[in-house]
C-alpha cells in the first residue's frame, strides 16, 4: 500500500494530475489551491484535500506563464507635497500590512513603489512591462485624478484607497470620512466642549477635507458657525501636529478641545499641548483619527475614530483581483467607529 502511495505521489507533479483526480479543469485546480470564491466550497474542499494527500505544491512561476500573469500586485504610493516620509506614516505602514496579508492570503506577492513624479506613467511602468498584474493606488487628490484618467482609458485593472469621488470610473475603497469627522466633533460637544479646534485641513487630501465637512457639519447642526481661528492646516505627522497646536494656542488660547485628523498629529498635539502647560484633558480634550496601534498607548491614551484597515485590505485586494479575472468590481465605503478613550475627558484617570 505504502508503494502503490509512493507511486501515486510521484506522479502527481502538475495542476493538471491534480484536475484529472478531482474530474475538474486545470483552471479551477489553480482558483481552488488559491482560495478563489469563484469555486464552490465543496469542490474546494476536495481539491485540496487531493493537494495535500499528493503533497502537492503549484509551481508559482510555471503557474503565471501559463495564466500570463506575474501573480504581482503593485501598490502605488505618491508622495504627498512637503511630506518625504508618507511611507513611514504608522497609519500607512498598518494598512500595507493588511493589503500584503489579503494578498498572501490569494497566492500573490506585493510590489512596493512610492512615486515621487506625477508624470509617471504607471500603466506602461507596471502593466505593460510585466511588473505587476494590477495596481493599488494610495494618493492624494491632483496624482490620483491624474493617473486614474489614464489608467481606466486603457482598461488597466486598479481599485484606489479613498474617498468615492462623483461620477468616477473605477473601483475605490475607503472610509465614511465625513461621517468619522462628524461623530467625533459630535462627541465631543456631548461632553461640553465649547471652542473646538481642527487640525489638518489640506485641500488635496481628500480624506482630510471630508473629515473638516464633518467638523463643520456638526457645529452647525449644534448652532455654532466655525471660527477660522480654530482650523489649523497641517500635515499628517507627529512634528506638523505639534506645532499646529503651538500656533493654534497664540491665536486662539481658550481651545477647550482639539479634532486632529490623523492619530500622528493627535499625539504631536499631546506633547504641544503638554509643553504650553496645557492638560489633557482637564484643559484641553484630545480626539485623534484612524486608531492606529499607538494611540491606546499615548499618555493619556487617544480617543479615536477607528478605521477597518482589515476589512480595507481584504476589499482592495479582492476587487482587483476581481478586475484581473474579468469581473466587475464595486466601489465600498466603510463605516467608522469612536473608540474613546481617556484623553476625551469622557473615562475616568
Amino acid at each position: 500500500m505504502d508503494k502503490e502511495r509512493a507511486a501515486q505521489t510521484r506522479s502527481v507533479h502538475t495542476m493538471a494530475d491534480i484536475a484529472r483526480l478531482a474530474g475538474v479543469s486545470a483552471s479551477t485546480v489553480s482558483r481552488a489551491l488559491n482560495d478563489s470564491p469563484l469555486v464552490s466550497a465543496a469542490t474546494k474542499q476536495r481539491i485540496q484535500h487531493l493537494a495535500r494527500q499528493y503533497d502537492f505544491q503549484p509551481h508559482v512561476a510555471a503557474q503565471g506563464l501559463r495564466l500570463q500573469r506575474t501573480q504581482t500586485l503593485a501598490v502605488m504610493v505618491a508622495k504627498q507635497p512637503g511630506n518625504d516620509r508618507v511611507m513611514s506614516d504608522p497609519f500607512m505602514l498598518e494598512l500595507l500590512g493588511e493589503i500584503a496579508n489579503s494578498a498572501s492570503r490569494h497566492g500573490y506577492d506585493v510590489l512596493l513603489s512610492q512615486a515621487s513624479d506625477e508624470g509617471q506613467d504607471w500603466y506602461r511602468y507596471f502593466i505593460s512591462a510585466g511588473r505587476a498584474d494590477g495596481l493599488i493606488i494610495l494618493a492624494h487628490r491632483a496624482a490620483r485624478v491624474q493617473q486614474t484618467a489614464r489608467l481606466a482609458a486603457l482598461g488597466a485593472p486598479f481599485v484606489v484607497w479613498g474617498p468615492a469621488l462623483p461620477d468616477q470610473p473605477y473601483c475605490s475603497v475607503g472610509s465614511d470620512d465625513y461621517q468619522g469627522g462628524r461623530t467625533a466633533v459630535e462627541h465631543l460637544l456631548r461632553l461640553g466642549r465649547q471652542r473646538i479646534a481642527l487640525l489638518g485641513a489640506d485641500a488635496d487630501c481628500l480624506e482630510m477635507s471630508l473629515r473638516y465637512e464633518g467638523y463643520v457639519a456638526a457645529l452647525r447642526a449644534a448652532g455654532r458657525e466655525v471660527d477660522p481661528r480654530y482650523v489649523a492646516q497641517s500635515l499628517s505627522s507627529s512634528q506638523a501636529g505639534y506645532e499646529a497646536v503651538r500656533r493654534l494656542l497664540v491665536r486662539a488660547p481658550e481651545i477647550d478641545a482639539v479634532f486632529a485628523s490623523s492619530d500622528v498629529m493627535a499625539i504631536g498635539a499631546l506633547e504641544g499641548l503638554r509643553s504650553a502647560g496645557r492638560t489633557v484633558p482637564g484643559d484641553v480634550a484630545v480626539v485623534g483619527y484612524d486608531d492606529i496601534a499607538l494611540a491606546a498607548y499615548c499618555s493619556p491614551p487617544l480617543t479615536t475614530v477607528r478605521q477597518n484597515l482589515t476589512l480595507a485590505g481584504r476589499l482592495l485586494v479582492e476587487q482587483l483581483l476581481a478586475q484581473i479575472d474579468g469581473m466587475p468590481a464595486r466601489s465600498a465605503t466603510l463605516a467608522t467607529d469612536l473608540i474613546v478613550r481617556r484623553s476625551c475627558g469622557a473615562l475616568p484617570a
